[in-house]
């Protein structure tokens, strides 16, 4: 009973060390994670921001994605939710129909403290709709995905107008580049999109290449920037 007692302000001790360590610990992830705290410091850096953003903490990715888009985020509808790297590709079409094409994405990555959006972007094309009877064969836009780790990769994504279309491509102008396939995915609305991440050392300019189930290429272009989007017609037999 006495080496207990002797014992009693040890014990003491090492739980009063402990808990200060978790205390420390939390403290310094919520400085790092917070609305304006030092990740987002980094993605207004990366966005080129002179102000640091705040963005929201969420429960869940559609949380987030919602708390930092505010009302804009009304007019969209999800249609498909993907992982990608610890985080999600959550991609959205607007309530409202019209004629042409359109695709949100944006990318909600998972925080010690909850979900936090890192980027995002879409695209509005006008004209017909991408059906059998058109031109194009598929729409496209290509983005920064600014997720920690790994750092640097981009994001190659679309819509697919042609259903014969079955594999989409990506490779470098160089003789022995890497080919990157793209996910191509039907969802409960019908829509077919396809994505890819691309690693940093791809760079443009790129060939992003569709095929049919019989290896026929369907329809191709050179991608020149980091930033665009647009329709790829169909190839002329």
């Amino acid at each position: 009973m006495l080496n207990l007692v002797r014992r009693m302000p040890k014990y003491a001790s090492v739980t009063g060390i402990c808990l200060v360590v978790l205390i420390l610990a939390y403290s310094t992830i919520y400085v790092i994670e917070k609305p304006g705290g030092i990740a987002d410091w980094r993605i207004s850096k990366a966005l080129g921001v002179t102000e640091t953003l705040r963005v929201p903490l969420g429960d869940t990715p559609e949380e987030a994605i919602r708390q930092f888009r505010g009302s804009t985020n009304l007019a969209f509808r999800t249609i498909l939710q993907e992982p990608v790297h610890g985080g999600i590709l959550h991609f959205s079409k607007r309530m409202q129909n019209h004629s042409g094409t359109d695709i949100q994405v944006e990318i909600a990555r998972k925080a010690w403290l909850g979900w936090k959006w890192v980027s995002g972007g879409g695209y509005t094309i006008g004209g017909d709709k991408m059906d059998a009877s058109s031109d194009s064969a598929l729409s496209y836009m290509m983005l920064p995905m600014r997720l920690e780790k790994p750092k640097g990769d981009s994001l190659v994504f679309g819509e697919i107008g042609d259903m014969s279309i079955t594999h989409i491509v990506v490779k470098g102008d160089e003789a022995a580049a890497r080919e990157y396939a793209a996910e191509i995915v039907k969802t409960d609305d019908g829509y077919v999109v396809w994505y890819m991440v691309l690693p940093a050392s791809v760079r443009v300019p790129f060939d992003l290449q569709a095929y049919t189930d019989e290896n026929e290429l369907r329809a191709m272009l050179t991608i020149t920037t980091e930033r665009e989007n647009g329709l790829i017609k169909r190839q002329r037999k």
